[in-house]
């Protein structure tokens, strides 16, 4: 392990859903697939959450994956203090990180551009209506690795 890699800030936060099985199953499929470098996670119910709703408090009850590109100083490292930077929710934040895994889920993402932006957010925002009924048929909440706690933010 790069202990480098490890002390830089995050460059990108990915805020889900800790009690839905659905985002659960997407973040394990990201650690699966091998987490895009500077790319954290954070649950909606935690400290880091409740910092960006304070700047951003449109946020607050979105049901939807947040993630949050936060911006660089001159010497590449983020800055989420001074400012909440760039802002992605429901489909344009699941393609931005899903254009940065490996396989599939990045060609469906780079596929997914040719479709308007509106359709696919529909599509997300029935997802996110029924992701009761979809997470349930998929496992449990997993736990992840020492090695993978790392991805992760309170």
């Amino acid at each position: 392990m790069d202990e480098r890699r490890e002390r830089r800030p995050p460059r990108a936060i990915v805020y889900y859903d800790g009690d839905c099985a659905l985002c659960n199953w997407s973040v394990a499929r990201c650690l699966s697939r091998g987490v895009p470098p500077g790319v954290r996670f954070a649950p909606q119910d935690g400290e880091a959450f409740e910092r960006l709703i304070a700047s951003r408090p449109d946020l607050a009850g979105l049901d939807s994956m947040v993630l949050q590109i936060l911006p660089a100083t001159p010497d590449g490292t983020a800055l989420a203090s001074l400012s909440p930077g760039q802002i992605k929710v429901r489909s344009e934040a699941v393609l931005w990180l899903a254009e940065r895994l490996g396989g599939p889920e990045r060609w469906l993402a780079l596929l997914s551009r040719a479709i308007p932006r509106t359709v696919l957010d529909w599509g997300y925002r029935l997802l996110a209506r029924n992701r009761r009924r979809v997470g349930r048929r998929l496992a449990e909440c997993p736990v992840p690795t020492p090695e993978q706690r790392r991805y992760f933010l309170a």
